[in-house]
């Protein structure tokens, strides 16, 4: 029997496997519906001996994502260490003067504490920032540091309103997110 060879181009090669790879995602995610529906009718469900192997749309394997970010544990490193709410200025500057950062690299640095504070208070749910009514600049606060009503423990308060030269707004602890991750 004789085999014959194809030649392809790298562009049919290319637009060969970009197929393939979203055929394939299309066959598992039918093959995946269909599987849940046996289950639901009671059938049984034998588990496929072809491994499953992770690769990007492209049909290539993932790249490493790069180094986790040093910011967020510095954040709340900073804040216990002050043991007081701080504006993100103060935070900004001590991370430059701590870090040795060089001024050509403050928006970067700036960028990536901003970056690491949401994600700290969006997803984490480990700080807060807290506000004087009418005022703009808010202040971080570890979300320990807030009472049940979500307001500031006295001793915080107090700082805040040195800082502030007011009352902090409530915090509306409902909106405080629960870590899906383990501190």
């Amino acid at each position: 029997m004789d085999m014959k060879s194809i030649d392809f181009t790298n562009d049919e090669l290319k637009e060969a496997r970009v197929y393939y790879s979203e055929e394939k995602i299309r066959l598992e995610a039918k093959l995946d519906y269909v599987m849940g529906m046996l289950v639901k009718l009671g059938g049984s469900v034998r588990i496929s001996s072809i491994k499953k192997s992770k690769v990007t749309a492209k049909g290539l394997k993932p790249k490493k994502r790069g180094p986790k970010s040093i910011w967020g544990e510095f954040i709340i490193k900073r804040l216990r260490a002050r043991n007081t709410p701080m504006s993100y200025v103060d935070l900004i500057d001590d991370a430059m003067a701590i870090h040795k950062i060089s001024s050509e690299k403050l928006s970067a640095a700036r960028a990536s504490i901003l970056n690491s504070a949401f994600r700290l208070r969006t997803v984490h749910g480990k700080i807060e920032t807290v506000g004087r009514a009418g005022r703009k600049e808010k202040l971080i606060v570890l979300t320990k540091w807030l009472q049940d009503d979500g307001a500031l423990k006295p001793d915080y308060a107090k700082a805040f309103k040195k800082i502030q030269g007011g009352k902090a707004v409530r915090v509306d602890m409902s909106a405080v997110p629960v870590s899906p991750y383990e501190d």
